[in-house]
């Protein structure tokens, strides 16, 4: 009897050696799953979270697209060509649904020698109506101009004073034989003006009172009694 109880207690033993090797197996097998799979589920999440970021990139490049635009304030009648392109016109990104059919998308589209049109300022997005190839009244100094400055004192109804750089005028001057205002020279393209000190105008600011100014070869004696003349007076082209 005594040698029954022995090998039951045996059995037992065995019984509970090998529980706790199941149990131990089990714990074995949870620490390696928490070992492998958390990490592997946390850089699942990573990964998706970077997919998730670069799709919404993607998405929002795909509703993006490129214009071109002003790198600083330009003013009408600007002559242009190729090779200078590059210091008036920059190419940005903007919402597609912000670019109008007919706006430029970069340099390249540009003709290959141009006027911009219209007073441009920085930033501005450059339209086909903006450019031109030809001008009416800046397409006569292809044939050659000469560069020419006076002084003209300001007057009532005439713009002396707030004319600037780009500026297309008519030139009058008072006849002394008849006493009467007479238009001398039109469409005369105004290069630069300067104020009373000699000082280069770019801005709004200040009053103009000597200019320089792109004449003609048959322009060159008109402008030349004007000065003769004295009392010069510019009216501004509108159109």
């Amino acid at each position: 009897m005594f040698e029954k109880k022995v090998k039951d207690t045996e059995k037992k033993l065995d019984k509970g050696t090998k529980n706790k090797g199941k149990i131990a197996a089990k714990e074995r097998a949870v620490l390696i799953i928490k070992t492998v799979a958390i990490p592997l589920v946390l850089a699942s999440v990573v990964v998706l979270a970077l997919y998730l970021a670069m799709q919404s990139k993607f998405e929002a490049d795909s509703l993006k697209g490129d214009v071109l635009v002003m790198k600083e304030k330009v003013t009408a009648n600007t002559i242009v060509t190729k090779e200078n392109a590059d210091k008036y016109f920059t190419t940005v990104s903007v919402e597609l649904t912000a670019i109008p059919s007919t706006a430029y998308t970069s340099v390249s589209e540009l003709p290959d020698k141009f006027y911009i049109e219209n007073v441009m300022a920085k930033n501005q997005m450059v339209m086909k109506d903006d450019i031109s190839k030809s001008d009416p009244v800046m397409d006569k100094y292809k044939r050659g101009y000469e560069v020419t400055s006076f002084a003209a004192e300001s007057f009532d109804y005439s713009v002396n004073g707030s004319l600037r750089h780009g500026d297309v005028v008519d030139v009058y001057a008072v006849d002394p034989a008849t006493e009467t205002l007479t238009l001398m020279t039109e469409n005369v393209y105004v290069d630069e003006v300067y104020d009373n000190s000699g000082n280069r105008i770019t801005d709004d600011e200040g009053v103009a009172t000597s200019f320089t100014v792109w004449v003609t070869p048959e322009e060159v004696e008109s402008i030349n009694t004007a000065v003769v003349y004295g009392g010069i007076q510019m009216y501004l082209k509108t159109e």
